[in-house]
């Protein structure tokens, strides 16, 4: 009997198994990163070190023809209660002994799998459906950045089921997506519509495309002030405005590339506005904010060993002189222009305005202490680059970006709005398919802004140097 009902137990599953499969695809990285004076004040650098070291695994399972379930899995995440849903890895010698002292412990602390990602995909011939905790990305990645670079740290993910017509060259997309859930309640949630139209046409390099995201949420869900649960930072300068409203903005993103064989274009612009619930002096609280970036590319010719590009760019900062307004805008933390600037927190006052995108209550991060969480903010810069192809499998890099604050966020007498120049060199070696060791060297030349005016604070060098791999499989 026992054999029985064996032989049909393995018949099932050699049945289930002939129906579905699995593919596997994933990557893996480690990194050290040595920042020697972010601080910019000589006599108190607050030098960083630093390793990580990070695993995703990507199951995609084939139920049917058309009928997927994507995941991803992060192995060994950060344990940081600031980073814990992020793609930043586990710094090397965190963890240790749980009941001797950490000085005492023979072993390093086991970490959890996180799934970041799980959903249903359903394609046919015009189209397709995504149900689930489904990436989302757009344009450049300057708002919405799904984090699928090698050695992305952050990613834009959401609870969501939308419907993507697909005709030709052209899609339309329909998203409905939960932020936040209070609990099982209704009219206690924070969600948000999209919408979205695409244009892509692969014969002649032209891209085109707009989303709109408006996120709504109740009184109840409305935590911009943080609870006692889950304190957050109040969105500065409102820390002293009171919570008597919901949520409801609008972000509008616009986004044109062109490629051509010998030049190839990119440019998106984002305009956020809409009322944050929060009442402050009388007035309530609102967003104005907006940004634009453009690439330049001239790719490797043939019989040339050079390529040259360059990022500009621009994001809107916060007046001090509107009360009731929030006009700062930060773009994607993935969205990187330099190895220092707009990447590590730098300075003694948050001259960026980025402090809205940096959960620190309660962590006691500085600029001393942090990953590299910084975020493009308050400045308007241009990056222009030069790479030389040494070898087949070596290439050399070298980035020049000059910035400039857009506003003055501190009102400080006599101040300036330069932060500075800094040059990036960057050696990247390729040794095989699917791997990829990065060497950086940045130096930044901190400009007259970091003093704050009358404030007088310093504004010295700062070196940063880092060396990661990435393996793709």
């Amino acid at each position: 009997m026992c054999k029985l009902v064996l032989l049909v137990i393995s018949l099932i599953f050699s049945q289930v198994a002939s129906a579905i499969s699995i593919d596997w695809t994933g990557g893996y990285r480690i990194e050290f990163h040595d920042i020697d004076n972010p601080s910019l004040d000589s006599n108190a650098k607050q030098p960083k070190t630093y390793g990580l070291q990070y695993l995703y695994l990507n199951p995609k399972i084939v139920a049917s023809d058309g009928i997927n379930i994507i995941g991803r899995f992060n192995i060994l995440g950060n344990q940081t209660p600031a980073y814990r849903n992020s793609q930043l890895g586990s710094v090397f010698g965190s963890g240790g002994g749980t009941v001797e002292p950490k000085i005492n412990s023979q072993n390093q602390e086991a970490s959890s799998i996180g799934v970041s990602q799980l959903y249903l995909n359903v394609n046919h011939e015009y189209g397709s459906l995504i149900a689930g905790r489904a990436p989302f990305e757009f344009g450049m990645g300057i708002t919405h950045n799904a984090g699928l670079g090698e050695f992305d740290h952050w990613y834009d993910t959401r609870d969501s089921a939308g419907y993507k017509f697909l005709v030709d060259n052209i899609s339309f997309m329909y998203m409905l997506s939960k932020v936040s859930q209070k609990d099982f309640g209704r009219g206690v949630t924070a969600t948000d519509d999209t919408l979205l139209f695409e244009y892509n046409n692969k014969d002649n390099g032209a891209q085109a495309g707009v989303v709109q995201v408006n996120r709504k949420s109740s009184l109840q869900s409305n935590d911009a002030l943080g609870t006692a649960i889950t304190p957050v930072n109040p969105l500065p300068p409102f820390t002293t405005a009171t919570l008597l409203g919901g949520w409801s903005t609008k972000t509008v993103n616009l986004f044109f590339g062109r490629s051509w064989e010998t030049f190839k274009l990119k440019m998106e612009a984002s305009f956020l506005t809409g009322e944050t619930g929060l009442v402050m002096a009388g007035e309530e609280v609102k967003f104005n904010a907006h940004a634009i970036a453009a690439e330049l590319l001239f790719p490797q010719q043939e019989g040339s060993k050079w390529e040259f590009g360059a990022k500009l760019g621009f994001a809107s900062g916060d007046k001090q002189s509107t009360t009731n307004i929030y006009e700062g805008y930060q773009f994607d933390k993935n969205y990187d222009v330099a190895m220092l600037l707009f990447n590590h927190r730098m300075g003694q006052r948050d001259f960026l305005t980025t402090g809205i995108t940096h959960a620190d209550a309660g962590t006691g991060l500085n600029v001393g202490n942090s990953a590299d969480d910084e975020a493009i903010g308050n400045v308007t810069y241009i990056a222009p680059s030069a790479k030389y192809q040494w070898s087949e499998k070596l290439d050399i890099k070298s980035t020049l970006i000059y910035a400039q604050l857009t506003v003055n966020p501190t009102l400080t007498l006599d101040t300036s709005k330069d932060l500075g120049t800094e040059l990036d060199i960057e050696l990247i070696y390729k040794p095989r398919e699917r791997v990829t060791w990065s060497n950086q060297l940045g130096v930044l030349l901190p400009g007259a802004a970091w003093k704050d005016g009358a404030s007088n604070l310093e504004n010295k060098t700062n070196i940063g140097i880092s060396t990661k791999a990435a393996i793709t499989f």
